[in-house]
């Protein structure tokens, strides 16, 4: 028992180790564009086309002088907290919440951290590019002609609105939940972050224009009055300057240059957030080839393929495993997957088969119980045929004639009026108006605004958290599962994969069942129905490839009339 303990925490150590090295690139990475965001910046604000060598020239020495490198660290100290932060969040295991009540309260400290990171990383990114501005915007108090210090109002404005700025971007992506979205053709990382990084930088100086002038509209809203006299007051001698130039809303937006400097800022913040986030993506959904065999390793203590796949705790890894399969039983060279089709020497056992086989098809029967429990007592979208029709006047006519005809003969109503009290059917007619109070109570509590939005669980909830975070390993194994049989025909000499072709066939046609359940309800949520419908798909291309490559045979091989008849359906192209 202590051994296989022990084994477990050394496989889940090694996996971590995986994702912290991918981990360490992307921050790495990230501090790399902080440079190259500085520099488009300098670009933007000495921006000269009469002096094009000069300015390119000018902006790119303040780029690599000493003192812009020490002023550059405190935000690239900030850059590495976030990137530690989003590598804690990636590697940790998403748990379903039945509630939003409960998904508050479990995500709250996870918010409150990324609200204060994304905060810091804003307002110090507004600090470090004003140094490069004017000194009207770059310092934050100014000489008065009575030899005191006046409030520099410029410089807070553009501080508060970096700090905004990062508010902003917390709010427009709190919703996102930190699952991987892998590229459907997968490119080499330079080529991928060339694309992102052009992309991300141009798109950001649109997506500003938003966030500058709700900050405007923000800062006159809810007036910042308050605010500027008593940081003024903190520091001895400091006054406002007597005409300010922030007293109406017009004075601001009249100021061109300060305006652009604000919309500049806001650009290249979303564009540091994004770029971070985009930068995690590419490298955790970089390809990995694990070993398939353990025994002909020289290390010992790397990962294989096998144990990626059983890593339920790390997400990221059982993604990158089955991937990696998928790759290897599409690959145009069958070199490799003449392992999983060898025996064993001594011994002459299928060992690699049946263990990679073995675990795909636990991924896919879990998933699928799991799918079709979260889906048991949700009623099916109603046909138009099906609804029930509304009562007539005629119908009702006839109610009233038949109820007359029914007291003039004598002939008693079967409800439970003339029962006695103690009688059983009385008692059940009882629980049955409490258990009717009792619904009407509780339908009476969700109408109320916000109660059921907080804890009431959705009856596809389940579903949907499903289909969200475990779609695309299904979506990989099964198909890799169906292209490995396939592909037996001609490349398996020891027929290792005839015997738990049955076994194959009988996962993914349960597997196409509980789709076809979830595709008679109604789901909540527009971006689950694309991870169904890839799944469903993935399901039925499976189907369709193992069908057709042993069209001849299938009589023979699936034991079930059940499961004859249904792979015929794909045999003849009944199956749409």
């Amino acid at each position: 028992m202590a051994s296989a303990v022990e084994t477990i925490s050394s496989r889940e150590i090694e996996c971590r180790k995986i994702c912290i090295e991918r981990f360490v690139y992307a921050i790495l990475y990230s501090v790399g564009a902080q440079f190259v965001l500085l520099t488009v910046f300098l670009l933007l604000v000495n921006l000269s086309l009469l002096h094009p060598i000069t300015w390119i020239a000018g902006s790119f020495r303040l780029v690599f002088s000493l003192s812009t490198w020490l002023w550059i660290m405190p935000l690239i100290s900030a850059v590495i907290i976030h990137g530690m932060f989003l590598a804690k969040s990636y590697l940790s295991e998403i748990k379903y919440c039945p509630t939003r009540f409960q998904q508050l309260y479990r995500t709250f400290k996870q918010k409150s951290i990324l609200l204060s990171v994304n905060c810091v990383v804003g307002f110090l990114t507004a600090w470090l590019y004003t140094r490069f501005l004017r000194d009207e915007y770059r310092v934050l108090f100014l000489p008065s002609e009575k030899g005191t210090f006046i409030l520099n109002e410029k410089y807070l404005f553009l501080l508060v609105g970096g700090t905004f700025a990062g508010i902003y971007y917390f709010l427009k992506t709190k919703n996102d939940e930190y699952s991987l979205n892998f590229p459907p053709i997968q490119q080499p990382r330079y080529l991928q972050i060339r694309a992102h990084l052009y992309s991300i930088v141009y798109q950001s100086m649109f997506k500003s224009f938003v966030p500058t002038l709700v900050y405007v509209s923000f800062h006159y809203t809810f007036s910042c009055v308050y605010f500027r006299y008593k940081l003024a007051a903190l520091f001895y001698g400091v006054k406002l300057a007597e005409e300010s130039s922030f007293t109406s809303l017009y004075s601001t937006v009249a100021d061109i240059r300060m305006m652009l400097y604000c919309w500049i800022l806001s650009s290249q913040i979303l564009s540091n957030m994004s770029l971070i986030q985009m930068l995690f993506h590419i490298f955790l959904t970089e390809c990995r080839q694990f070993p398939l065999e353990k025994s002909a390793m020289v290390d010992d203590s790397a990962v294989s393929i096998v144990e990626a796949l059983a890593s339920d705790k790390i997400p990221i890894i059982q993604q990158l495993a089955a991937l990696h399969l998928f790759n290897i039983s599409e690959d145009c060279d069958p070199a490799g997957r003449v392992p999983l089709y060898a025996l064993s020497i001594p011994g002459g056992h299928p060992y690699n088969w049946r263990m990679v086989s073995g675990e795909c098809i636990r991924l896919i029967r879990e998933f699928s119980t799991e799918l079709s429990k979260s889906i048991e007592g949700v009623a099916p979208k109603m046909r138009p045929e099906m609804s029930r029709l509304r009562p007539t006047a005629s119908m009702d006519a006839e109610k009233t004639i038949m109820k007359q005809y029914n007291e003039s003969f004598g002939i008693r109503s079967l409800s439970t009026n003339g029962l006695p009290a103690d009688s059983p059917q009385q008692s059940g007619t009882m629980c049955k108006a409490i258990d009717r109070r009792l619904d009407s109570f509780r339908a009476t509590l969700r109408s109320i605004p916000g109660i059921f939005y907080l804890f009431g669980e959705s009856k596809t909830a389940k579903t949907c958290y499903l289909l969200s975070t475990q779609s695309n390993q299904i979506v990989w194994t099964s198909q890799a599962l169906a292209s490995l049989a396939a592909r037996s025909i001609t490349e398996d000499q020891f027929g290792v994969v005839q015997s738990d072709l049955p076994l194959i066939i009988r996962t993914l046609l349960q597997l196409k069942q509980v789709l076809d359940k979830v595709g008679s309800i109604q789901l909540d949520v527009k971006k689950i129905d694309r991870n169904y419908v890839a799944l469903r798909a993935a399901t039925k291309r499976s189907l369709y490839r193992i069908s057709y490559a042993f069209a001849d045979y299938l009589n023979d091989i699936v034991l079930e009339p059940s499961d004859v008849e249904a792979m015929h359906g794909f045999v003849n192209y009944r199956e749409a």
